[in-house]
C-alpha cells in the first residue's frame, strides 16, 4: 500500500482550494516577477496560482468516511508563497493515512518537511518522514529539488533514501515538466504540465495519476478531476466549487471520491470551507 502514500508526497495536490488565476498586479520592489511566481506555485503544489491573498484557511466542514484535512498557505504582498501547513486523516475503511506537509521559504528556495504513516489492524504498515528542498537559480524559478526520506514499518527496518528532481519550462516560460529519479521507484519517472491557449493550466500528466483543471464561464478555476492508477487501487476524484467570495476565491467546494481496492470500495464526499485574507 505504499504506493497509496508515496504518490501524495512529491506531487502535492489540494483540490480543495479551487482559486481565479487573475493575479492582482505586482507591487513594486517585487525582485520576483509574476511568470516565475507562476512557475513555482505549480511546482511547489500542483495548482494555479492564488488570487493574491495574504493568508488562505480551509477546514473540513464534513466527510462521510471521517476523514479530515486542515490546508493554511501564506503569501507576501507579491503574492510568492512565504509558508504552507496541511495535516490530512484519510480513512480507509482497512486502514487510516495520517500525513502533515510544512513547506517554508528559506534563502536557496523551499522545503517541504513531511511525514506519513499508514496504520491498519493494530499494526504501522509504512512510515515515512522526510524533506524535500527546492533549489532556485539567481531569477528565483525552481530548477531542481532533493528528497532525503527515512522509511520504515512494523515489520521493516528502517532505510534512507533519496529522490533527485529537474524542473524545466517551454518556449513560453511557462513550468512544463518535472523529471524525478532516486531511490523510491514509484515515484521516478516525469510529471508534464499541458496547458490551454490562453496560458491556463489544463491538466498534469505523472506515472500514476492525471488531474484536469476546470474553469467555468467566468474562467474562475471552479474545479479538478483526478485519475489514479496504481498496481494497489484505482481512484477517480471530481471537486467543484459551491460558492465564491467578492474576489472570485472559492468559500466552498465539494469532492467526490471513489476509490476501487481489490477487495472492497471507498466511496467518499468531502464539504470544505476556506476563508482569505488579502492584502
Amino acid at each position: 500500500m505504499s504506493l497509496v502514500i508515496k504518490s501524495s508526497l512529491l506531487v502535492l495536490i489540494i483540490p480543495a482550494l479551487l482559486v481565479s488565476t487573475a493575479h492582482a498586479d505586482a507591487l513594486e520592489n517585487c525582485t520576483v516577477n509574476k511568470d516565475i511566481i507562476v512557475n513555482n506555485h505549480l511546482a511547489l503544489l500542483s495548482m494555479p496560482e492564488f488570487n493574491h491573498a495574504r493568508e488562505v484557511e480551509t477546514v473540513t466542514e464534513s466527510d462521510n468516511t471521517r476523514s479530515a484535512f486542515y490546508y493554511k498557505f501564506n503569501y507576501d504582498r507579491c503574492g510568492q508563497l512565504t509558508d504552507m501547513y496541511a495535516l490530512m486523516t484519510r480513512n480507509e475503511l482497512r486502514f487510516r493515512i495520517d500525513s502533515s506537509y510544512d513547506i517554508s521559504k528559506n534563502q536557496q528556495g523551499w522545503r517541504n518537511s513531511y511525514n506519513v504513516t499508514l496504520f491498519g489492524m493494530n499494526k504501522l504498515f509504512y512510515a515515512r518522514e522526510g524533506a524535500i528542498d527546492y533549489q532556485t537559480n539567481d531569477k528565483g524559478l525552481i530548477v531542481s529539488s532533493t528528497d532525503n526520506y527515512i522509511s520504515g514499518s512494523d515489520e521493516k527496518k528502517a532505510e534512507t533514501g533519496i529522490t533527485n528532481g529537474i524542473y524545466k519550462t517551454d518556449d513560453k516560460f511557462r513550468m512544463a515538466y518535472s523529471l524525478l529519479s532516486g531511490s523510491d521507484e514509484s515515484v521516478n519517472g516525469e510529471y508534464r504540465f499541458f496547458y490551454q491557449p490562453d496560458n491556463k493550466p489544463f491538466s498534469l500528466i505523472s506515472p500514476t495519476m492525471s488531474i484536469s483543471y476546470l474553469y467555468d464561464e467566468q474562467q474562475r478555476a471552479s474545479g479538478m478531476i483526478e485519475i489514479t492508477v496504481s498496481p494497489y487501487y484505482l481512484g477517480s476524484k471530481k471537486t467543484d466549487c459551491l460558492e465564491w467570495n467578492e474576489h472570485n476565491d472559492c468559500t466552498k467546494s465539494i469532492s467526490k471520491e471513489l476509490e476501487l481496492f481489490p477487495t472492497y470500495v471507498v466511496d467518499r464526499t468531502t464539504v470544505l470551507r476556506s476563508t482569505y485574507t488579502y492584502w
